[in-house]
């Protein structure tokens, strides 16, 4: 990669982390009560979704009843994707997997650090690992996908 691409790469990539960074960490500062709301919101335009597109009703229900843990999976998953695709188009190999996988972590900690000055909200180590469980799995989907796509070029 030229020294240009690296360089657009490099932006590119870091604004989608701080965008998304931004979103997931102003949504823990929000009082327990403004969570709980747009939780609400959420789950209902889930509900008209799920019943649009005909889910099975069991499934839909597990989702809507877990909302939480879903926007905590979706949120990470996109984090990871950001913090995979930075690293392995400037590092490839364990440091940059190393790397991105560190990125989510911390934001991953940061995050649920935040929840302790929110009102009424607290941090919960189970998110933490949820958050990182998601985060990783898509830092390897990123390189799987870009070894595919390099042996594929060769």
């Amino acid at each position: 990669m030229s020294f240009l691409n690296k360089k657009r790469h490099l932006i590119l990539s870091i604004s989608l982390i701080v965008v998304t960074v931004a979103f997931i960490w102003i949504n823990s500062a929000l009082p327990g009560s403004q969570s709980g709301e747009l939780s609400g919101r959420v789950r209902e335009l889930m509900a008209r979704v799920f019943e649009l597109i005909r889910m099975p009703e069991a499934a839909a229900n597990f989702l809507l009843e877990h909302v939480r843990k879903v926007a905590h999976v979706t949120e990470y998953a996109v984090i990871g994707f950001e913090w995979g695709f930075l690293w392995f188009g400037l590092r490839r190999g364990l440091q940059g997997f190393w790397n991105a996988f560190s990125g989510v972590l911390a934001v991953a900690v940061c995050d649920e650090t935040i929840q302790l000055l929110a009102l009424s909200r607290g941090p919960q180590i189970t998110d933490v690992l949820l958050d990182t469980a998601s985060g990783l799995t898509a830092i390897l989907f990123v390189y799987f996908i870009g070894i595919v796509i390099r042996c594929i070029k060769e």
